[in-house]
């Protein structure tokens, strides 16, 4: 029989959540912010390495076309997958246990990967560190969310993730560019001595009172049918490149998500200690942040992904020149996310968050009018230097909304829910986007166009997609975000919530299938 003891529950974490208003600051807050934001940074980087790093895979220990795609694919089908049971360990476990947990895992299988002889055992390492990530990611930033209640602080810290997150991606294809010259087994062995040395710093640092009091019941068919349907889920979108949208294994995964998804909800319906509380839904500012970071994800990646195909099919650019050509982005991440992070405060989240919207508009207009042959300086310098503008006004409010309402008893469930987000909108972004431009190819390619053109004209029609994505985070912004600033009583809401920014958020480009070159 089902003993409901939510409104007592509800009660002890209001009262909870009063106490720790009241309480002093924790002094360390700003190295535990440095803590958490090299283990992102650590992700960030690895993922984006990984990218540039084909060619050499093939040669060195013979990767097949299809095992190159799932050295992205089941990294990123295990992370999305696994979030939200990772973001609900981290709040009934304890999130610096689960934090250490998935940091020991993420660094050990980075060293598995980097001693891997063959196909699988690199596939196997690259799924470790899925699993890895999917525990650290929601584990870190409900950790940040907790060690900042006072909200303009939060909004600074959400300024340093973020740009931590951007910075990362950026600069893991100029990285990836220099290791691949050189042995590409440190891609992957580069992020042990960084994990010891965050292991220790977290152990000194991290200092998080256990859950104390009567241990929720487990929530074991949520846990089966969240963790299966969001599995489908992105295992449906990331192969779609591959299969196509109308194939039956693409058509059978996506409808098999939906059905487990649905029953998903009709158990936390019923369900003592949900995995995932119904009433995050009905918060706005989770909704807003989710679909925000999904948007930001699905126009970011596409633009990281396929503008390096022009680069190197088109312009000749080597590895490492197309790392350095993201170089604005990093540098408006580093100079623009400190002042953003100020000036939130005194704009609100949804002036910023439409700021960035309309600088990633100006981006996506340029990359549709890309020529076939241009210089740095003409077009790729104003690209990338718009591009990592819109960043910074999109990444920084995006959390802050999404995080808006947390509390301590929901943190890592947001926090996952906000990473899921970013990870399903990276994949699906990608996938759409690839569709199109191979499409588009072909048909260039079967009417005789050179394969530059064909290449370009392709890219040119998959960055129209964008505009999709573009028009529905202009609608997210007015009708989502709430008015106001930080610390005011407009953007701060009544309902207990916890969350965490978007991981994920530039964690890992979904895997997609670059076009069979033409000609």
């Amino acid at each position: 029989m089902k003993t409901d003891s939510a409104p007592e529950r509800r009660t002890a974490q209001a009262e909870a959540s009063a106490d720790a208003a009241t309480a002093p600051p924790d002094p360390r807050r700003w190295w535990v912010l440095g803590v958490i934001s090299l283990a992102q940074f650590v992700i960030a980087i690895d993922s984006s390495v990984v990218n540039v790093m084909g060619p050499r895979l093939k040669e060195a220990i013979g990767l097949s076309t299809t095992g190159l795609q799932w050295v992205m694919n089941i990294y990123v089908l295990l992370f999305g997958g696994l979030l939200l049971l990772g973001g609900r360990l981290a709040d009934v476990v304890g999130r610096r246990l689960v934090f250490m947990a998935g940091l020991t895992l993420f660094t050990l299988a980075s060293l598995g990967a980097g001693l891997a002889e063959s196909e699988g055992q690199l596939l196997v390492a690259r799924a470790l560190q899925g699993i890895g990530a999917a525990a650290l990611s929601p584990a870190s930033l409900s950790i940040l969310v907790t060690v900042f209640p006072d909200a303009k602080e939060r909004a600074k810290a959400f300024g340093v993730w973020g740009a931590v997150i951007g910075i990362g991606a950026s600069i893991g294809t100029i990285l990836g560019g220099a290791i691949v010259n050189a042995d590409w087994r440190w891609a992957f062995w580069i992020n042990v001595p960084v994990g010891l040395a965050i292991g220790a710093a977290a152990v000194a640092l991290i200092k998080l009172p256990k859950p104390s009091g009567e241990r929720p019941p487990k929530d074991l068919a949520g846990a089966i049918t969240a963790t299966g349907g969001l599995l489908l889920l992105v295992y449906g979108i990331v192969t779609s490149s591959d299969h196509g949208w109308s194939d039956w294994r693409t058509l059978g995964s996506l409808a098999a998500a939906v059905v487990l998804l649905v029953a998903f909800v009709l158990v936390e319906g019923r369900s003592a200690a949900p995995l995932v509380p119904l009433r995050l839904f009905r918060s706005r500012s989770v909704v807003a942040g989710s679909l925000g970071e999904f948007l930001t994800a699905a126009l970011m990646m596409p633009i990281f992904f396929l503008l390096p195909l022009w680069m190197q099919g088109v312009l000749d650019y080597s590895p490492l020149q197309t790392g350095l050509a993201y170089l604005p982005v990093s540098i408006a991440l580093m100079v623009l996310a400190p002042a953003a992070s100020q000036l939130i405060g005194k704009t609100g989240p949804r002036n910023m968050y439409l700021a960035g919207t309309v600088a990633l508009a100006a981006t996506v207009v340029m990359l549709i009018r890309m020529p076939v042959h241009s210089g740095y300086w003409s077009f790729l310098l104003p690209v990338t230097a718009l591009f990592g503008i819109g960043l910074v006004f999109c990444l920084i409010p995006t959390p802050v909304v999404g995080t808006s309402e947390a509390t301590d008893e929901d943190a890592g469930t947001t926090s996952a829910l906000l990473n899921a987000s970013t990870q399903i909108g990276a994949a699906f972004g990608i996938a759409v986007c690839v569709t199109v431009l191979n499409k588009k190819v072909a048909s260039e390619a079967a009417a005789g166009a050179s394969e530059n053109v064909a290449l370009v004209h392709g890219l040119q029609a998959a960055f129209v997609v964008l505009l999709v994505f573009l028009a529905l985070s202009v609608l997210n912004g007015v009708f989502g975000f709430r008015r106001g600033v930080i610390g005011t009583p407009a953007t701060q809401e009544p309902a207990p919530t916890p969350t965490t920014p978007p991981t994920a958020t530039l964690t890992e480009p979904a895997p997609v299938a670059r076009p069979e070159r033409v000609g």
